[in-house]
């Protein structure tokens, strides 16, 4: 399992809340008020480093590029999903300024414990973002370090929420966060 997870570094169901500290990037209203983003379309950069335990370590150092295109009703959406909204799990993000930090936990996906994440984000501007976070769980570790950057106005027949790829200036469709998590509405 670990091994297909790797090769198609996707985020599994064990990634969860990595991933969802991965959503702060995008995040507008939590617990403190985030600094403004400019609507439209993201860009981010995710070295993921998944590892089960008694396994070898995940070393492979490839980047996961991906695009969004967002808007305040995403904003509100993400910002729900990371409150809570999306079942047993929650992220408190506190700070003030440019830098927030992460913290929260969820009951492990793989069962038996809690995963718990860490994490910093610091708003260079309102057109890019860094984030790092580590989860550790009795069964898991992973870490996410991304860059995320606005790069314009989302393409014709690009909507809010759309999510995919973005590969030498075209962006490629995959999902709409809207459609993943209508529950967060």
């Amino acid at each position: 399992m670990r091994d297909r997870l790797l090769r198609r570094k996707r985020l599994s169901r064990a990634q969860v809340l990595a991933g969802l500290s991965v959503v702060a990037i995008f995040g507008s209203a939590l617990a403190v008020d985030l600094p403004a983003k400019k609507p439209g379309l993201w860009v981010s950069s995710k070295l993921i480093h998944f590892n089960m335990a008694g396994k070898p370590p995940d070393t492979d150092n490839t980047p996961r590029v991906d695009a969004m295109c967002t808007d305040a009703s995403t904003d509100a959406i993400e910002a729900k999903l990371m409150a809570g909204g999306s079942g047993q799990c929650g992220l408190n993000i506190e700070g003030s300024g440019n830098t927030y930090t992460i913290s929260g936990a969820c009951p492990d996906p793989m069962g038996g414990g809690q995963m718990v994440t860490h994490g910093k984000i610091v708003r260079k501007s309102d057109t890019e973002i860094h984030m790092e976070s580590q989860s550790t769980s009795p069964h898991m570790s992973s870490s996410v370090v991304a860059e995320a950057k606005w790069v314009g106005a989302c393409p014709a027949g690009v909507m809010p929420g759309d999510q995919g790829t973005f590969v030498n200036g075209v962006f490629k469709k995959s999902r709409n966060i809207k459609d993943a998590f209508p529950t967060a509405r």
